[in-house]
C-alpha cells in the first residue's frame, strides 16, 4: 500500500506512523510512535486523506487493552482532523449467521458475532470515522499474500491438517490477494466515495471446496464444541486465535463487490481459489 502511494505522481507527500522504522523516501515523512500518542495526532494533523489501516487483529491481553488500541487509538487519529478518511474495515462486521444472504451487499445491516471483539470494534470505529469526516469504509474479506499477518499464515497453513466447520451450517469464504486489497484502498482515497464498500472476490468457497484445495478433510463439530475447543487452544498457545475467530464459521460471510466495481472501478485480479491455492503451494 505504501509503495503505491509513494509511486503515485498525484500524491505529493505521505505522512506515516508505525512502531517500526521505514526506508527513507523523498515524499515520505515517517514517525515511529504508538497510535495513541500525542505525537501521532500531531504528525497527521490536517492531512487531506487519512488511510486508517492500524488495528489490533488479535487478543494479546485483555479486551480492555485491545479496545484501548483500536478505539482509543482511532479517536486519537481522528482528533488530527483529516479532511477525508479511508478506513480498512472488515467483512466480519456483518457477522457470520446461517440466515445471511449470499452474497451480502452494503445494504445488509451489520450484526457482528458477540464473540468477535475485533468485528464489534471495527463497526464502532466505522461510526467514529463517519462522524468526523467523509469516510469510505472498505469492508475487506480475508487477505492472503506474502506479507500477510503471521497468525493468518499459521491458520491458513493449518487447513492442510483439516478444515473446521460447524455442524448444520455451510460456510462461504472469500480469499483476497493482498495486492488487490492495496489497489482498492489506493483507489478509495483518490475518488469521491463515501459509505461502506465491500472488497472481496467475485467468487467464494465453502468448507468442502477449501478442503479440496488444501488436500484435507472437513472436521464438523457443533458450534459450542468449536467455540470451546478454539478458545482452549488459544489459551494454551496452540492456536493463533480463539472464540473470536471461530465464531466466524457460524454461517456464510461472502460479499457482493458490485459497488466496488462501479464506485472504485475496481475488480480483483484473482479468484478465492487461486489465492488460497497459491499460498498453500508456496509454503
Amino acid at each position: 500500500m505504501l509503495r503505491r502511494l509513494l509511486d503515485d505522481p498525484r500524491i505529493t507527500s505521505v505522512r506515516t506512523i508505525a512502531r517500526r522504522a521505514l526506508p527513507e523516501h523523498a515524499k515520505l515523512r515517517h514517525v515511529v510512535c504508538d497510535l495513541r500518542s500525542p505525537e501521532a495526532r500531531s504528525h497527521l494533523s490536517g492531512v487531506d486523506v487519512l488511510w486508517h489501516l492500524a488495528f489490533q487483529l488479535w487478543r494479546t491481553g485483555s479486551v480492555a487493552e485491545m479496545e484501548s488500541m483500536n478505539v482509543g487509538g482511532s479517536r486519537n487519529l481522528l482528533a488530527a482532523s483529516p479532511r477525508r478518511i479511508v478506513l480498512a474495515s472488515s467483512a466480519s462486521v456483518y457477522g457470520a449467521w446461517p440466515d445471511n444472504p449470499l452474497p451480502i451487499d452494503e445494504t445488509h445491516i451489520p450484526r457482528p458475532n458477540r464473540e468477535c471483539v475485533y468485528a464489534i470494534q471495527k463497526l464502532f470505529v466505522e461510526s467514529l470515522c463517519a462522524d468526523v469526516a467523509p469516510t469510505a469504509v472498505l469492508r475487506i474479506s480475508a487477505v492472503l499474500g506474502p506479507t500477510m499477518d503471521p497468525a493468518i499464515r499459521k491458520a491458513t497453513l493449518g487447513l492442510r491438517r483439516g478444515v473446521p466447520a460447524m455442524r448444520g451450517v455451510s460456510q462461504a469464504v472469500q480469499f483476497l490477494d493482498e495486492e488487490d486489497a492495496a489497489r482498492a484502498l489506493h483507489e478509495a482515497g483518490l475518488r469521491d466515495v463515501t459509505g461502506p464498500v465491500n472488497i472481496g472476490t467475485a467468487d467464494w468457497m465453502n468448507e468442502n471446496e477449501i478442503a479440496a484445495v488444501a488436500g484435507a478433510r472437513v472436521i464438523r463439530l457443533p458450534r459450542r464444541a468449536w467455540l470451546l475447543l478454539s478458545e482452549a487452544g488459544f489459551r494454551l498457545r496452540l492456536l493463533p486465535f480463539g472464540v473470536d475467530r471461530a465464531s466466524l464459521m457460524a454461517g456464510p460471510l461472502a460479499m457482493s463487490i458490485g459497488r466496488a466495481e462501479q464506485a472504485l472501478r475496481w475488480r480483483p485480479t484473482a479468484t478465492s481459489k487461486d489465492v488460497l491455492s497459491l499460498v498453500l503451494s508456496r509454503s
